[in-house]
């Protein structure tokens, strides 16, 4: 059975978050783990943090922890869906719960990096985007689970010979029986010298899916390219790939990332280039 880890901090955007998990896991037949990290800050002084410290924040959190699940076992009765409290770092916690346990088919964290909303930190998503070696879900705080229907890949050619993370692609596309839009962005004036282009080794492997390519050429804002054909086109998640020195790799700094998270308005997939 398919793992989704779920990140929380338990705030409204990230039990948001939660709940979307738990809808996907419900249409995919897979089990749900809820994390929530904590870390109490150390005091550099003579005297020693108190053991009881520690033990209380856990015990809060704990608290917390079964309320949520409890809330969402009842919302989602078909569902296996349990918590766990672990102390350190969210990007550690969740590598290190993998590792003991068994490779998730996705993790979801929770994105609220807006000026209104900053409950979660921004910096926890991107840096889940970016240091996580598991495919991660950016859910904004209005998205609701209401099937998956149309995926779009933001692709640049610098993508080709990436063969991990576009399997990644067939095998979510073929997972969730989404139609797959790739979109390639260009800033370059479309000629004769430029056609039509997309690595051939990557068409190995997005061709056996239900695939339709575009092509956007003299684009002077990426970002805005992007947004505008996923709203146009009603797509339901938009899939990106930090690939190093592509593109696209720069959508995942920090300004990027919040602009197309937030303007987009729909989840956002992350993968990557190697396992």
């Amino acid at each position: 059975m398919p793992l989704i880890i779920a990140a929380t901090d338990f705030s409204d955007v990230a039990e948001n978050a939660v709940n979307y998990a738990c809808s996907l896991a419900s249409s995919q037949n897979a089990e749900v783990m809820v994390i929530h990290s904590f870390i109490v800050p150390v005091m550099f002084s003579d005297i020693p943090m108190p053991v009881s410290l520690m033990s209380d924040a856990q015990k809060d959190a704990e608290a917390q922890m079964k309320k949520l699940t409890d809330g969402m076992s009842k919302a989602y009765p078909g569902v296996k869906i349990k918590g766990k409290v672990i102390y350190g770092d969210t990007i550690s916690v969740i590598e290190e719960y993998s590792e003991e346990k068994h490779r998730p088919w996705l993790v979801v964290v929770g994105n609220s990096s807006t000026a209104e909303n900053n409950a979660w930190p921004d910096s926890v998503l991107i840096d889940a985007f970016k240091k996580l070696r598991f495919p991660v879900l950016g859910v904004p705080p209005e998205a609701i689970f209401g099937g998956v229907k149309k995926l779009c890949l933001a692709y640049d050619n610098k993508h080709s010979s990436n063969d991990t993370a576009l399997q990644q692609v067939a095998d979510i596309s073929n997972r969730i029986n989404a139609a797959l839009h790739v979109l390639n962005v260009q800033p370059d004036v479309h000629n004769q010298d430029n056609q039509e282009y997309i690595d051939g080794d990557a068409k190995k492997i997005l061709d056996p899916l239900n695939v339709h390519y575009h092509f956007v050429y003299e684009s002077t804002n990426i970002n805005g390219t992007i947004e505008d054909f996923v709203k146009t086109n009603d797509i339901d998640w938009l899939i990106m790939i930090p690939h190093k020195h592509s593109f696209f790799e720069g959508l995942f700094h920090r300004s990027h990332t919040t602009s197309v998270a937030n303007h987009a308005r729909i989840p956002i997939l992350a993968l990557h280039e190697k396992h």
